[in-house]
């Protein structure tokens, strides 16, 4: 039997109360999470519906949450790439996840970025597949940087290929100079009859 107060009256055990304050602070950690992120992480309905958009999304995508709540998520995804969120949603239905796949979104001002998207199935409280998670990286600057250093790399290779023909060039023509001696004359060894001159010999 549970506890009684001053009058007499059991009082009902709070369990329930606690386990509700308990899911009410987690919910409030997991918001303060996703709010604080630096990546977008936007959730979506089964039929591409945008249904959460965080701080990072709006700064990443240039959509406020207002604009973008309500909206397709086809709002960022360029024409010719709409065959991959049709995809995605297919897999997502199938209860797949998507990890780092690296494609091209669209910004609000028209730019292009290149981000990496982790997408999950949600669920809800019976186990059914009712939407996706969305977790998108701006991997622009990264992929820039690379093809920086990628260029850089296949230039100094060239050039070094240079540098070596013109060293090797240097060298044929170094010993050339030596076999055909001071006045352009050839010091190679030639076939007699056994006797020499007196220059020579």
């Amino acid at each position: 039997m549970g506890p009684k107060n001053e009058s007499g009256f059991q009082l009902k055990p709070l369990a329930s109360e606690r386990a509700l304050e308990r899911a009410e602070r987690l919910a409030n950690l997991l918001a303060s999470i996703v709010e604080s992120s630096d990546d977008a992480i936007v959730s979506k309905n089964l039929d591409g519906i945008v249904t959460s958009w965080n701080k990072a999304a709006e700064r990443i995508f240039g959509y406020s949450a207002t604009e973008a709540i309500g909206q397709p998520i086809t709002l960022v995804i360029p024409q010719d790439r709409l065959s991959e969120e049709r995809e995605i949603l297919t897999r997502i239905r199938r209860g797949e996840r998507i990890d780092h796949f690296e494609t091209v979104r669209r910004r609000r001002d028209g730019s292009s970025i290149i981000v990496s998207l982790t997408v999950s199935p949600v669920k809800d409280a019976h186990g059914n597949i009712v939407g996706a998670s969305k977790i998108a990286r701006d991997i622009t600057q990264q992929k820039r940087t690379q093809e920086q250093i990628s260029i850089l790399a296949r230039e100094a290779e060239h050039r070094s290929k240079n540098i070596l023909s013109n060293v090797q060039a240097i060298i044929n023509l170094s010993q050339s100079d030596t076999l055909r001696g001071p006045q352009g004359s050839d010091q190679r060894a030639h076939p007699s009859d056994g006797k020499c001159s007196l220059a020579v010999c």
